[in-house]
Order: structure tokens, then C-alpha cells, then sequence
């Protein structure tokens, strides 16, 4: 144990790398995974982080391998073959990566807790089932690529493993293979994110980094086929080109690990357009869905009740509107809203400019009409009635010798309505007229009134006993009030469907009823009763049709409150619609109560408040709804909680995993090449080449590689962003919600590019710094 603790010790730098990379992509995963569990959403979407850490993982197994070299042609000159041979070199890689995966379930655990309480409504469990054998199976690939790269070394002839220096190799066709490999997974990624319907599947979550990865290594290929040509091309600018080109064309320490850069880049591109996708959209959809900086659930009201506090609180409509939208995601063609168009202006104003819904925004004061729901408001309905045409009383004897009387003039007026708590309720008055003529008035209580209600409708039938009596029985009646509003002072007419019902009675064949049925006289009402039911009454609302604005609907089709068909005016289309969206009706809410019954269950009603409403005014909603109010920004995380944008948090905690993966990479592969490169310009100073001249070479090869990297970096990033984003599971859309714009966006396009660029200035800049004391000629002679 003590031998493989001192040749841990010796090569420290090389399996302190793995021991990092290990815990950064098990903590990376584990956070991942255990965040993408509690938020319900695919534990896949690791992918690109698993795909980056096993393409680091080979160099480094390459460098143990490369660092262990004559120590195992020293081991085989020993006789040591097989199974011995192999312990004697997986030890240590065996060691390192249980320690960083060890480490990596402490952090992974650590971050899971830190982003669910952050991201998420609680704390998640640290760890899972799940997480667990993540890590395991994670551990087990990375050995099992340390010892793939261990086997190359294994397999170089004895005199290759006892040289002291290390030769520039080609890549084998496997290298090669893999290479090509790449760009035909980021071609199939991309077809099927476009053709696929529903979930992804694993090759469409791996997409980013695949695309990474194919546009990392073309940078390398562009980098070394231009080395190349451009070396005999140098000769005229200077011995310091000809190094940059040479080293460019050969070297490995900052080439090689440029792609890894490229793909954690483009990675980052896409998990910052998606957030900032998302965050656009939440931030218009819920403009949309609440067109206000305030809003406070007001369902228990009901829609009028709503329209009644804010007229009681905000008498002079400058502060307060009341909306109700009826979502019905499973069938659009009653998917609406109503709002109080009247107050749109003033409360609502310039809220929707720059959005979506803009355009619809203008146009809905247009919908407020002149009609208005008949409201009344005291604690008794009275009637007074008399009879025009009164049939004389009749009795009829049954079996068994029982009586039935009819006629005579018995009746009875049913009042209907809904009150400010969206209640229905009905009072029954009965009243019995004469022949003379002689008016008759009656009274009952209507405590639901007391605080006001909306009427909506009138029925006058005969007592149960004169049903079935055929003759005509016409009363008119003088008066129905309800405090100081006489109801027969406006226009009724009959209601269809039940007047429909009585002529289609069997027992009646070919009953005609007297015609008219109702005129509205200047002295009254007068209504001809039906012989089998009573006679439901509505307000004439004449030829006006109730003015709507349409977005997504062949043809649209109003609905009053109680979701009742009503004439539709359709007075505008629009893409998209404030409190609906790009499918769904608007109408005013005064205009849709009229004649309507309660607002129906699945409504949501709320009231919205202006910016800048005093606190009183809010304070007296509040007191009213019983509930609290709500600010937008609330309204924008229940928003993206409901639709699943913690999805794009994922992508983000992937995409910092993925970048600490490539900054360890390119730390690796500078640090494993730097004494070479120091040895290298010792001996350029011993031909008489000066530090200043390896100094210009060195800033002329990191200039090059970070110009590679920015148009890798945005070339990668568009295409990921163009080709994959559309069809990754960023967010779940409603039906009838804004399209997620997943187009390319110009700064995050350039802000991880430019971070990958400063990683390569900052690295390559420390790798190419020429100080005389570590470049001495004196070093060559030491090492020897």
C-alpha cells in the first residue's frame, strides 16, 4: 500500500485531475438527475454531461498511462504480464475515481437540496435510488475508458515505453471512426428533434453536446489542415510565425482540448436561449393572463359580483377592472373571457404594448355596448296583477270520487336571479285574479336581494291545480317590483325553448296558444298563461348581438356568463387575445350578464387592480374576495411552475457541469504538456532563438485558437439552437398559450462564446508564458 501511495504522491497532478473530473460530473449528474426527479421531468436530460465527461476522460487515462510508461517496460522486463501487469496499473485510476465519485455523491447531494429549495417549492431528498446507481454505473464507464487508454499504452513496443520523450502520433482509424461518429450522431440529433412527436428520446437530449462536440472537432481539423498549409508560407513573417504554425499544426496541449471547450460552450449556448425562451414567455403569457402589475381570485363572487365590488370600491373606474375566463383546454370552441370593457382603458391602458396581444388590447373598448344587466336591490318582490281573460271555475270528478278544480284564476309569478355571491335563486308569489278585472297585489320576501342581485328572467303559469286546463287565461300585470324597480317598466318577450316544449305536449295535439302571448303595454305586462306550464319570460334584447373579439375559431360563437348561446358579433380576429390567448372569445362582462345565470363553476374570476392603487382601495378588495392579492411576478413563477420551467433550470445546471468538465480539461492538457513546452524553448534558446520570439509565437498560437473558438462556439450554438431547441422539453405550452420562440438570440450567442474564448486566452496565455528562469538552456543539461 505504501509503494501505491508514494506513485500516487508522484503523479498527483495527473489523478488529482480525475479525482476532480469524477466529482464534477457524478455532482453534476446526481444534481441534475435528483432536480429533473422533483420537478417531474426527464432524468435524460444529464445526457450532455455524461457524453463531455467520458470524451475528457481518455486523455487522462492516456496521460497515467504516458506518465507510467517506463515504469511499466520496467514491469515487463520483470516478467510482470496479465492480470498482475494490469492491477499494477489500474490501481491508481481505481483509487482516484472512488474517491472523486465519493465525493461527487457529497456534492451532488449538497446541490440537490440547494437547487430544489431554490428552484422549487421545497427541499428534495439529497439522494435516491436512482442517483445512486448513476454514480456507479458513472465510476464503472470512466474505469473502464482509463483502462481502454491504459491498453494502448500496454501494447507500445518495450522500446516506445522506456523513451524519454514523447513523439507527436496519428490518430489511429478508431480516433478517426469516433470522430465521424460524432458528426453523424449531431445529424440524426437533428432530424429527429424536427420529425419527432412528444418526448424526445435520448439521441435528441444528447443533441447539444453532439453538435458540440462535431463543431469542437472541425475547429481542430481547420486549425491543423491550416497549420499545415500556411507552415511554408511563414518563412517570409518571421521564424516566431513558423513555431505558431508548427505548434498548431503538432502540438496537443491547447488543440486537442479546444473541442471539449467548443462543446461546453454550445451546451451553455443552448441552456441560456432556453432560459431566456422561457423567461420571455412566461413574462408575455402571463401578461395575457393577467392584464395588470395586481390581480386577487374573486371566483366566489361570480362575474357581476366581481363587477359590483368594483363599482362599489372604485366608483370612478380608474383603479379597479373585474375579468373572468373560462379556460376549457379540452374544448376550445367554449374557451373565453369577459372583461369590463367600460374600464379597460383606464385601468388596463398601455399594459400589452410590446406584447402578443397588443393589437386585441386596442379593440376592446369597442365591445362595451349600451344594454346593461337589469340589477335590483331591497328585501321584497311585489306584485300586482289583474285578469283580462279569466276562465270560470271548473270541477272534475275522478275515480274514487275525488275532486280537481281548475280556473277561476289562480296563478303565480316566479322570480328569478343571481346574486352578488354567484347564487341562483327564485321567489314564487301567488295571486289569484277575477274576471272584473280588479287589480290584486301580492308580496313575499327576497332577503338575497337586500344587498342587490341580477335578474334573469320571469315566469307566469297557472297553480298546479289549473294545469291541464286549455281555455284562455290572460292576466296583465301592473307592476313586479323589487325595492324602487318596477321589472315590467322593460321589455319582455317569451323564451323560446319553453314555449317550444309546450306546443310539442302530446297531451295538447294541435294546441294553438292566443297570440300574442306577451305585449309590453304602457300600462303593464300582459301575459297569455300556457296550459301545461309556466311561461318563462326573458328581456328583450331586441336584434343586438353581443360584440366579440375572435382568435383561432372558424367560427366563433359568444356565450353569456352561464354559458348560454347568444348572437355573436364577431368584430375583430386576432392572433392572440388578453386573458386567452391564440384560441378563445373576448366580450364585455356587462354586455354577457344580461338575461344570464350564475357564472359557471370553471370560471376564473379576479380582479385586477392599476398600477399605483392606493392601499385602501386594495385593502377593501381584499376584505370583500376574502383572499390576497397577487403580484405579477407571482403570477410569472406559478406560471412557469404549472408549465414545467424548471425544466430549463436543468439545462443550466447541465451546462455549468458540462463547462467545469472542459475548463479541467484544458487546465490537464496544458498542465501535462508544459514541461515539454518549457524544454522545448530552452532548446530554441540554444540555437540562439530569444525568449522574446517564443513569447510572439506563443500569443500568435492562443490568438489563432481563440478566434477558432468564438466562430466554433456561435456557429455550434446556432445550429444547436436552430436545429434542437424547438425539440427539447423546455417547457409544456397550454393549448391555447403564446408559441415558445426558441429562435437564436443574439447575446446568448455570443456570451458563452466570448466566456470560452477568455477560458482559452487565460489557460493558453499562463501555458505560452515565457519566463527566463523556467526556459533557461541550463534545464536541458539538469534533466539529463
Amino acid at each position: 500500500m505504501s509503494r501505491v501511495l508514494r506513485g500516487a504522491w508522484s503523479r498527483r497532478g495527473a489523478l488529482a485531475t480525475l479525482v476532480l473530473m469524477t466529482l464534477v460530473v457524478v455532482g453534476g449528474a446526481v444534481t441534475v438527475l435528483q432536480f429533473a426527479v422533483a420537478a417531474g421531468t426527464s432524468p435524460w436530460l444529464t445526457a450532455p454531461l455524461l457524453l463531455i465527461g467520458a470524451v475528457s476522460v481518455p486523455s487522462l487515462g492516456a496521460e497515467l498511462a504516458a506518465a507510467r510508461r517506463e515504469e511499466v517496460g520496467l514491469a515487463r522486463l520483470r516478467g510482470i504480464h496479465g492480470l498482475r501487469l494490469w492491477r499494477f496499473v489500474l490501481v491508481e485510476p481505481l483509487l482516484a475515481i472512488v474517491l472523486g465519485a465519493l465525493l461527487g455523491l457529497a456534492v451532488g447531494a449538497a446541490g440537490t437540496v440547494l437547487a430544489t429549495s431554490t428552484w422549487l417549492d421545497a427541499a428534495a431528498d439529497p439522494l435516491g435510488r436512482r442517483a445512486l446507481l448513476t454514480t456507479l454505473a458513472i465510476a464503472g464507464v470512466g474505469l473502464v475508458i482509463v483502462s481502454l487508454a491504459a491498453a494502448a499504452a500496454l501494447r507500445e513496443p518495450l522500446a516506445v515505453q522506456v523513451a524519454t520523450r514523447r513523439r507527436p502520433r496519428r490518430a489511429t482509424t478508431l480516433v478517426v471512426f469516433l470522430s465521424v461518429l460524432v458528426f453523424v450522431g449531431a445529424g440524426v440529433a437533428a432530424y429527429r428533434s424536427r420529425v419527432t412527436d412528444g418526448e424526445p428520446d435520448l439521441v435528441v437530449l444528447v443533441g447539444p453536446a453532439l453538435v458540440g462536440l462535431a463543431l469542437g472537432q472541425l475547429a481542430i481539423w481547420v486549425v491543423r489542415i491550416a497549420a499545415r498549409g500556411l507552415t511554408p508560407a511563414t518563412e517570409k513573417r518571421g521564424i516566431g510565425a513558423f513555431l505558431a504554425a508548427r505548434r498548431l499544426a503538432r502540438a496537443d496541449d491547447l488543440v486537442t482540448p479546444v473541442r471539449l471547450v467548443v462543446a461546453a460552450a454550445v451546451v451553455g449556448t443552448l441552456a441560456l436561449t432556453g432560459a431566456v425562451a422561457v423567461d420571455d414567455w412566461t413574462a408575455e403569457q402571463s401578461a395575457v393572463d393577467v392584464p395588470g402589475t395586481r390581480t386577487i381570485d374573486a371566483s366566489a363572487l361570480g362575474a357581476m359580483g366581481a363587477v359590483d365590488l368594483t363599482d362599489r370600491v372604485d366608483p370612478e373606474g380608474q383603479q379597479l377592472i373585474a375579468t373572468a375566463t373560462v379556460p376549457n383546454e379540452t374544448r376550445l370552441a367554449e374557451r373565453r373571457a369577459y372583461v369590463d370593457a367600460d374600464r379597460w382603458d383606464a385601468v388596463v391602458g398601455d399594459f400589452y404594448d410590446g406584447t402578443p396581444a397588443e393589437a386585441a388590447s386596442d379593440a376592446v373598448p369597442r365591445l362595451a355596448g349600451d344594454a346593461q344587466p337589469l340589477q335590483v336591490s331591497g328585501g321584497r318582490l311585489t306584485v300586482t296583477a289583474a285578469g283580462l281573460e279569466v276562465p270560470p271555475p271548473r270541477t272534475f270528478i275522478g275515480q274514487g270520487g275525488q275532486q280537481t278544480t281548475s280556473g277561476g284564476g289562480p296563478a303565480e309569478l316566479v322570480f328569478s336571479y343571481v346574486t352578488s355571491t354567484n347564487s341562483s335563486g327564485s321567489a314564487t308569489v301567488g295571486f289569484r285574479v277575477g274576471a272584473d278585472g280588479r287589480p290584486v297585489t301580492r308580496s313575499v320576501r327576497v332577503a338575497d336581494c337586500a344587498d342587490g342581485c341580477t335578474v334573469t328572467g320571469l315566469s307566469v303559469g297557472r297553480d298546479d291545480q289549473s294545469f291541464f286546463d286549455r281555455r284562455d287565461f290572460i292576466v296583465l300585470l301592473r307592476s313586479v317590483t323589487v325595492g324602487d324597480v318596477d321589472l315590467v317598466g322593460q321589455p319582455w318577450v317569451p323564451d323560446e325553448t319553453s314555449l317550444d316544449a309546450s306546443l310539442a305536449n302530446r297531451f295538447f295535439p294541435g294546441y294553438r296558444p292566443p297570440d300574442p302571448l306577451v305585449v309590453n303595454r304602457t300600462d303593464g305586462l300582459q301575459v297569455a298563461l300556457l296550459p301545461d306550464a309556466a311561461l318563462e319570460l326573458r328581456l328583450d334584447l331586441g336584434d343586438a348581438a353581443v360584440p366579440v373579439l375572435a382568435a383561432g375559431e372558424a367560427e366563433p360563437q359568444a356565450l353569456d356568463l352561464g354559458g348560454d348561446d347568444r348572437t355573436t358579433d364577431v368584430l375583430a380576429e386576432a392572433d392572440n387575445l388578453p386573458l386567452v390567448g391564440s384560441v378563445g372569445t373576448l366580450s364585455d362582462i356587462r354586455t354577457s350578464a344580461i338575461g344570464s345565470g350564475p357564472t359557471v363553476p370553471a370560471a376564473e374570476v379576479q380582479v385586477v387592480a392599476a398600477e399605483g392603487t392606493p392601499a385602501s382601495v386594495l385593502d377593501a378588495v381584499a376584505e370583500a374576495t376574502g383572499t390576497t392579492w397577487r403580484t405579477r411576478d407571482s403570477v410569472r413563477t406559478a406560471l412557469s411552475d404549472a408549465n414545467g420551467g424548471a425544466q430549463a433550470v436543468a439545462y443550466a445546471l447541465t451546462a455549468l457541469a458540462c463547462a467545469l468538465v472542459a475548463l479541467l480539461a484544458l487546465g490537464a492538457g496544458v498542465a501535462r504538456h508544459l514541461r515539454d513546452y518549457r524544454r522545448d524553448v530552452a532548446a530554441l534558446r540554444v540555437v540562439g532563438i530569444s525568449s522574446g520570439t517564443a513569447r510572439r509565437a506563443g500569443r500568435a498560437e492562443v490568438t489563432s485558437l481563440t478566434a477558432i473558438v468564438l466562430v466554433a462556439v456561435v456557429a455550434g450554438g446556432w445550429l444547436a439552437v436552430d436545429l434542437l431547441l424547438g425539440g427539447l422539453p423546455l417547457l409544456n405550452v397550454p393549448v391555447a398559450g403564446i408559441p415558445l420562440d426558441t429562435a437564436p438570440r443574439p447575446w446568448p450567442l455570443v456570451v458563452p462564446a466570448v466566456v470560452a474564448a477568455l477560458a482559452v486566452v487565460v489557460v493558453g496565455g499562463r501555458a505560452r508564458g515565457v519566463r527566463a528562469s523556467t526556459t533557461r538552456p541550463s534545464l536541458l543539461r539538469e534533466e539529463d
